[in-house]
């Protein structure tokens, strides 16, 4: 009796600790997950050290036992994870993702730059919580979620954010009842909607115990591996959760893949599991950003196998480091740039990758990395202390240029920006896109509009230089001039346009290229 109460103790206690934890943890009971790996090794470490303090005669078979099936499953281990390695995988590894080529011009043309969308997630929040403030029964029971998932939502870019419990108590007092409202702030206008909900939300990620949106597809799947459930709504405005499904490519601890997702519908808590061939257009996040990021990451490095990738590093590339999202056709895309891991100057182009399908187009641009585009920004307002948020690139009258906001300590943002994409230099800041842009253009603005394109040429000219001023606009210097025989029009060349603008006085005689007013090149002759 006594050897079987030992037995039960050193067996028994470590497996309802684990129980707890698992609980907890939310492991998926599966081969593919290394948190099930680390539990088994530690339950059976723990139940040989029992074994020796309860019963020593049985402890040697114990430990006997529990060393030969750490030791096996280490070696099995090692096996799993060196053959689905980059090492012996590498062609495997970049074909997780691969690229069709984009139309630039067609893809991301854009003829008014107040429709580009600017609220981030900090401005989202803001906007959401004042909204909230204004129904003041709600305050004392319901924050808003800090989520705001950004989606495409009837053709706009839009954040959803529930609303969230704002304690355990609150959550028992209205559990029952559920939550009953979510939070959309337009990423265009900033226009923020309390939705009143028909069926409220009773699973969510404040939820405890069953009513956790995580814990109730764990407990219906816990075999299943799937990543962070997302907050998103249909077409009819519904909420749901989307929990993207991955499993293991190449051997059981190679790398995650998406294979298909559960949608589930927040206010009933039903489970619908679909692959990614089936997947409902109105869904958005169904690759989780950093899985895309270090996809293209594989893609760029391994094309060439994996010793070209330590060694020679030829043709090597990776992403931009930081990403940003934009709504094109209704789908959600993330957009990051390229750039050869042998120099940071400059990028090499840049890809959008489709959050629901993952199709990536590539677009073979030269630029200069966001990262530059961000610190000229910043340098453009200097004495601020503003900070970039991470750009999105257009093309703007033919030519790329990135968009960018300009936050302040508190995470406000203050100011935006257009930089130029192949010259960093050449920056326009304002408190409005509008602006930013007209600073940019020189306060030539585009009048295009979607049912009439207006088509501009530019023009060139030589002359004399009459008279000529110059101001700082926003971080730079702006030359303001006037040509022999042309008084009444008065000419704007940026410095940024050429570096021998300082030097070019009244007198000088030039030849420039110009649309309409703004000068686009100078050269003195």
């Amino acid at each position: 009796m006594k050897n079987w109460k030992s037995v039960a103790i050193a067996y028994g206690l470590p497996a309802v600790v684990l129980l707890g934890y698992w609980y907890s943890a939310l492991t998926p009971v599966s081969i593919q997950s290394p948190e099930f790996w680390t539990n088994m090794f530690l339950y059976l470490v723990a139940s040989a050290a029992l074994m020796n303090v309860f019963d020593r005669s049985k402890a040697d078979k114990v430990n006997k036992v529990s060393g030969a099936i750490i030791g096996i499953s280490i070696v099995f281990l090692i096996g799993g994870m060196l053959f689905g390695s980059q090492i012996f995988r590498a062609k495997d590894y970049a074909s997780l993702i691969t690229h069709t080529e984009g139309n630039f011009e067609e893809d991301l043309s854009i003829t008014d730059p107040s429709q580009i969308p600017t609220i981030d997630r900090d401005m989202a929040e803001r906007l959401g919580s004042r909204k909230l403030g204004e129904v003041l029964n709600l305050v004392s029971q319901f924050d808003v979620s800090t989520e705001y998932t950004q989606i495409a939502y009837k053709g706009d870019s839009v954040r959803v954010s529930p609303l969230e419990y704002v304690s355990f108590f609150r959550w028992l007092n209205n559990r029952a009842d559920g939550i009953p409202h979510y939070v959309t702030v337009d990423m265009v206008t900033g226009d923020s909607e309390l939705v009143n909900l028909e069926k409220n939300i009773h699973y969510s990620h404040s939820g405890y115990f069953g009513d956790d949106i995580t814990r109730h597809i764990f407990f219906n799947y816990p075999t299943v591996m799937f990543e962070n459930p997302v907050f998103e709504l249909d077409e009819e405005g519904n909420p749901y959760y989307i929990a993207p499904i991955v499993e293991k490519k190449f051997s059981f601890m190679g790398p995650k893949e998406v294979v298909g997702v559960f949608v589930v519908d927040a206010s009933s808590g039903d489970i619908t599991r679909y692959s990614v061939a089936d997947v409902p257009d109105w869904v958005d996040r169904v690759f989780p950003a950093n899985m895309v990021m270090t996809q293209i990451n594989y893609n760029g490095q391994y094309q060439g196998g994996y010793l070209n990738s330590v060694i020679s590093k030829k043709g090597v590339i990776q992403n931009a480091q930081g990403y940003n999202y934009i709504v094109l056709n209704d789908d959600l895309y993330l957009y990051t740039g390229l750039t050869s891991v042998a120099s940071d100057e400059s990028n090499i182009g840049f890809v959008l990758v489709n959050s629901r399908t993952k199709e990536s187009k590539r677009y073979n641009i030269s630029t200069a990395t966001e990262w530059s585009a961000m610190e000229s920004a910043q340098g453009s307002v200097q004495e601020k202390g503003y900070i970039s948020t991470f750009p999105l690139l257009f093309n703007m009258e033919s030519k790329p240029v990135y968009q960018l906001s300009l936050k302040d300590d508190a995470g406000l943002i203050k100011m935006y920006a257009f930089v130029n994409a192949t010259n960093y230099q050449k920056v326009g800041t304002g408190n409005s896109l509008a602006a930013a842009w007209n600073a940019y253009t020189g306060g030539v603005v585009s009048t295009t509009t979607d049912e009439e394109e207006e088509v501009v040429e530019t023009e060139t000219i030589s002359g004399a230089i009459t008279a000529m001023e110059s101001v700082v606009i926003d971080g730079e210097t702006t030359y303001y001039f006037t040509l022999e025989g042309d008084a009444e029009t008065i000419y704007i060349a940026k410095v940024s346009i050429d570096k021998q603008l300082p030097f070019i006085k009244a007198g000088d005689s030039v030849t420039i290229e110009v649309d309409g007013a703004r000068v686009v090149s100078i050269i003195k002759q």
